[in-house]
Order: structure tokens, then sequence, then C-alpha cells
């Protein structure tokens, strides 16, 4: 199972160019991969704020991205909840235009006041697909072990996460990709985005990365715009459970 990571330089709020910039970059991904996972809120671009835009019309638009390139599409989008704050949603989406999953953030980043502006998920969402388990989650999520750990007694043999990571706390991302493999025995796939907010003063560097169930970083996209590529090796980590007592 062939996951890629789209790391591109963000669009903030211009969801008709970053859909461009997504449509090209999944043209040139024919056959290389089973699966494309982009960066949180990457219609939009990550901001403590509610987007300008109907999370209907960005969800209805992964859809037909995924179905156009016959490919596991995982992208993301506001969630309007009935009387409520929206929710910080990953979808993901089938190659016929289906909706396999959907996983609203559970634990939202109370530091830069996204809990003013989104509601949180309510619990762990996992899916199968090419013959693996995945779990969900999102950027500040992954400070929390108890939410992988929950993914393991669940049966997840790999956990996707979307984030729009600060560069300057990249040190934590690779360190927190890491330990959460390492400490689960499985892979997690984190997905981040590149890019200057002139808003808010962020700098985001990318190094999307794959990890294995040794907590080894396999692929790491670096600090460029373009790919990581890693394949998910579902035996090797049920071995290695087994061989630990964790099954």
């Amino acid at each position: 199972m062939r996951v890629c990571c789209a790391q591109l330089t963000q669009v903030w709020d211009d969801v008709d160019a970053a859909f461009l910039k997504a449509d090209a970059f999944l043209s040139g991904k024919a056959g290389i991969a089973d699966m494309a996972v982009f960066s949180e809120q990457y219609a939009t671009g990550w901001r403590p704020a509610p987007a300008q835009v109907s999370g209907v019309d960005v969800k209805n638009r992964w859809l037909a991205l995924a179905e156009k390139h016959n490919v596991c599409v995982v992208g993301s989008y506001q969630k309007t909840v009935a009387g409520g704050l929206p929710q910080n949603t990953m979808l993901v989406c089938g190659p016929s235009g289906e909706i396999i999953a959907e996983y609203s953030k559970m634990y939202l980043f109370v530091p830069g006041k996204e809990d003013r502006c989104f509601s949180p998920g309510a619990e762990p969402v996992t899916f199968t697909y090419g013959g693996v388990k995945f779990g969900c989650a999102i950027c500040f999520d992954l400070r929390f072990p108890e939410l992988f750990r929950a993914y393991l007694k669940m049966g997840c043999e790999c956990v996707l996460v979307q984030a729009a990571w600060p560069a300057a706390r990249v040190s934590d991302w690779e360190l927190l990709l890491r330990a959460r493999a390492l400490e689960n025995r499985g892979f997690v796939i984190g997905a981040a985005c590149m890019g200057y907010d002139p808003v808010s003063g962020t700098d985001y560097c990318g190094r999307s990365m794959v990890c294995d169930y040794e907590g080894r970083v396999i692929s790491d996209g670096g600090v460029f715009e373009g790919e990581c590529v890693g394949d998910v090796d579902v035996e090797g980590v049920r071995e290695m459970r087994r061989v630990w007592g964790m099954i």
C-alpha cells in the first residue's frame, strides 16, 4: 500500500487556486501511489477562523478530484454543525468519488484559539483501504498519545496525520510522529503544508514524513514543495506487534 503526502505551498483564502494546485499535483501521480494525503484545511489554509466558503462545496470538490484521478484522496473541510461551531474535518474520498470516512479533530489547538471558532470531534475514526486499517488524526491530536493508543486497540496499522505545523516547532513534529509510531508499533504518516501566512506571521516548512513501526523515518519531504512517498508494510506491523505481545 503506497501513500503519497502532497507537500504543497499553502494558498490562503483562494479555494480555486488551491484546487488547481491539487489537481496538477494529482495529474502527475497516476500509478505512483494508492492514496494521496493533503495537509490540514488545505483548501482554504488553516487559521483559527471559519472559512468564508461553503464547506459543502469544498467537500464536493475533493470527491470530484478523487474520481477524476481515480485515486483515494484524503482532503479536509469545515463541517457544518447544527446549532454550533463548525468542525475541522478530515475527508477520505474513494476513487469513485465516494465518501470512505470523515474524522473531526478531537483536540483543538487552544493556544491558537482554535476552540473559539471550531467544535471538537466526538470520537476516533478508522477505515480500511487497500488491505490496511487506518486511523485519523489532525495536527494538535499528535500531542495526545491516548488517541493513538486507542487506534492500536482498534487494530489500526497506520495513522494518517494532516497538519499545518509551524516551522518553529518542527523538531516537535518529527519527535512526536516517530514516538507515536514506535510506542504503538505501527506506521504514522504526516502530511504538512509549506508557506508563510502573512496574517498570523507563521512560517510553515513542510517536513512531511512516513514513519515505520520502529519509529524510523523512511521518507521525508524535506523543506521543499513536492511529495513524500512511503509503503505501508502491514505484515511487518503485525509481526512486530506479535513479537512484542501487543496483539
